[in-house]
Formats: structure tokens, sequence, C-alpha cells
């Protein structure tokens, strides 16, 4: 699990290995003091686990600044 803060909420990452070695990354938004939680699980598959994770931490980031 990685995790990161952005604009006050926690993003939490979950990497998943795919086939033929792709990623997967979900992740989870919680927002704080009343620690509500949205998740997404992703949807594109990616070569490296780092680009996983970067997608998925802008589309989490992204989320956030749509409101949510």
């Amino acid at each position: 699990m990685i995790q990161a803060m952005y604009k006050g909420i926690e993003i939490e990452m979950e990497m998943h290995q795919q086939a033929h070695e792709h990623w997967k990354c979900d992740y989870t938004l919680i927002k704080h003091p009343e620690r509500t939680v949205t998740i997404h699980h992703g949807t594109d598959v990616f070569t490296t686990l780092e680009i996983a994770r970067e997608h998925a931490l802008k589309d989490a980031q992204d989320a956030i600044d749509q409101g949510g």
C-alpha cells in the first residue's frame, strides 16, 4: 500500500501485478476527520509499477480537484 496526501485528503494506492508483468493500481480517497472513504478501481494497465503508480496518483489528484 502506497500513501500520499493531497489537499488534506489521504490517498492510498494498491498495486496489482497483471499478466506479462503489467500493472494496475486502485486508489482510495480518505477524507479526514470523518474518514469518508471513496474507492476507485483501476482499469488501465501499464508496463511498469512506477507508471501505474504515477497514473493512479494523478487520477486521484484530479478526482480530489473535481470534488471527490
